[in-house]
């Protein structure tokens, strides 16, 4: 598992030679207005980041997609971009062959599997990435595979700067932070909030808690949450005097929201909950991301550890796939 950990700068070199080797047809739409990412689990959260960095680095409207059907909405002027670290995922499936037929501009990320080889057979643009990850763990090939396509056609505005930030920054590895913030986390009820960049962070670490150390956690998004769940941090108190808030706090945060922040924080400390915050690092939003995203999962492989868990072992979700086979 270390050693998955500790790949993320090797996937960003390799993903900008891929995404090198990617041509897009003189057929393929020239300036999309819209992107449509599409994907399940650990193969979907980098439609997540990309689309954060859209919001503020793009003109394109970014949506994802974790559902098996194709929104109407749809058109010419729309990439849809279908994401399978196996090539086998029988949502992405469906949607590649409405997509056919709805004759789409799309592309296909995956490392093989039906969707590598109906990509090849159809000529549709395929980043073919290197087998043998967790799907969860080959998120530097699936996000920035994709970015350098888009830095190349200037859809996105992401300087060179940045992108040697980023692989600065994940060269460095927490693990005595996450072995710190485990022990503290170890046997308790997680809740996890986060805004702007730190939205699909605070998702990612919920699903690799819940893949990696078979923990449960709950994740929501800032100011969201101070409409409504922070209202629940009282019953029942068993469970809220076992619990633990984690705030993923990124440096741009207005002052307004960090007011609101901290009296959401106390609230919860008054009735018997911890929090913990947590700072991204680094100067580029890209770097901030994935500061935390490193943190996120060590943590998780690290609290595997406590429960004395496999982070490999995915039991329950072998056996959902084998029902539909």
């Amino acid at each position: 598992m270390e050693a998955y950990l500790k790949d993320l700068a090797h996937q960003i070199v390799k993903a900008r030679a891929i995404a090198k080797g990617i041509s897009l047809p003189a057929s393929f739409i020239k300036r999309p207005e819209k992107v449509l990412y599409c994907g399940m689990g650990g193969s979907a959260i980098s439609g997540d980041i990309l689309g954060t960095i859209a919001q503020s680095r793009s003109r394109i409207h970014w949506t994802v997609n974790r559902t098996s059907r194709l929104p109407e909405w749809v058109d010419s002027k729309t990439i849809v971009i279908l994401s399978s670290y196996s090539g086998n995922t029988h949502e992405v499936e469906s949607i590649f062959e409405q997509a056919v037929a709805r004759k789409a501009h799309f592309l296909v990320v995956a490392s093989g599997g039906w969707l590598a080889e109906e990509a090849l057979k159809r000529k549709i643009p395929l980043f073919r990435l290197p087998q043998g990850y967790p799907p969860r763990f080959a998120i530097g090939y699936t996000t920035f595979s994709l970015l350098f396509l888009f830095m190349r056609y200037r859809w996105f505005s992401v300087s060179e700067k940045e992108i040697l930030e980023v692989l600065k920054r994940v060269r460095h590895f927490p693990e005595g932070e996450a072995r710190k913030l485990a022990k503290r986390l170890f046997g308790k009820n997680i809740a996890i909030y986060g805004g702007g960049l730190m939205q699909s962070v605070a998702l990612r670490w919920r699903t690799q808690f819940a893949e990696n150390a078979k923990t449960l956690a709950s994740c929501e998004a800032l100011p969201e949450m101070f409409h409504h769940e922070v209202e629940g941090w009282v019953f029942p108190k068993f469970k809220v005097k076992r619990s633990v808030a984690v705030f993923l706090t990124d440096r741009n945060e207005p002052q307004w929201l960090r007011k609101k922040k901290k009296v959401a924080m106390n609230a919860i400390q008054e009735h018997g909950a911890e929090f913990a915050e947590f700072k991204a690092r680094g100067e580029g939003a890209l770097a901030r991301i994935f500061s935390m995203v490193m943190l996120g999962d060590w943590t998780s492989c690290e609290l595997a550890k406590l429960y004395n868990v496999d982070p490999m072992s995915i039991c329950v979700i072998d056996r959902i796939k084998k029902a539909v086979k």
